[in-house]
């Protein structure tokens, strides 16, 4: 009879570490942090700029990173994944530090600051996400565009995407995917501003 009722324990024990849930994943957060500029700004331009807070329209304003199988038209958020800060914010303290150390005026600042500045630069986040299925990845796309204040006159303004193949599906790898994207981006918008200046 003993036996008995240890087998029937032993069973009962089995069968609920069988039902048992896997532990929860751990929260991990990632951030964005452009890589420093290659070459600095030959000829700075005249005046103070300021960049502006940059906009984006519903999840993408959000901390949670996303991901989709079918070429963005259709985003779902990472569970447990987030980003240090909304990436509106994220991308404009990096446009801002990047062009502060690449030397493009006297002075590159929030427009919270509230100083003269003689030009302003705005930007729309519009894709901020890992790719998954057949050829994972990850893809960035920004609208940048610089202003010159006193007339409000459009100097120029550009979409810059990058698009990023990666390893695996890993959120690691997508972050990674996501920076190198971003360095490319900054790369190309400080040629520009060199051509408008």
């Amino acid at each position: 009879m003993r036996v008995i009722r240890h087998v029937w324990i032993l069973f009962l024990v089995g069968a609920l570490g069988a039902c048992a849930s896997p532990p929860v994943p751990k929260e991990q957060y990632f951030r964005l942090i452009a890589a420093a500029p290659q070459t600095t700004f030959a000829h700075p331009f005249d005046g103070p700029i300021q960049v502006s807070p940059f906009a984006a329209e519903g999840v993408l304003a959000e901390r949670p990173l996303l991901f989709t199988a079918n070429e963005g038209r259709k985003l779902e958020q990472r569970n447990y994944a987030y980003w240090t800060d909304a990436p509106p914010q994220m991308l404009r303290d990096q446009v801002i530090a990047y062009l502060q150390t690449a030397g493009v005026a006297p002075d590159v600042v929030p427009t919270e600051l509230r100083i003269a500045a003689k030009y302003q630069i705005k930007g729309v986040l519009r894709r901020l996400e890992q790719e998954i299925g057949t050829s994972p990845g990850a893809m960035i796309s920004i609208d940048l565009s610089l202003i010159e204040q006193d007339t409000d006159r459009l100097i120029f303004s550009q979409n810059y995407s990058a698009k990023k193949s990666t390893p695996d599906e890993s959120i690691d790898a997508a972050a990674d995917a996501l920076n190198s994207g971003l360095n490319d981006i900054l790369a190309a918008f400080l040629a520009d501003l060199a051509k408008a200046r």
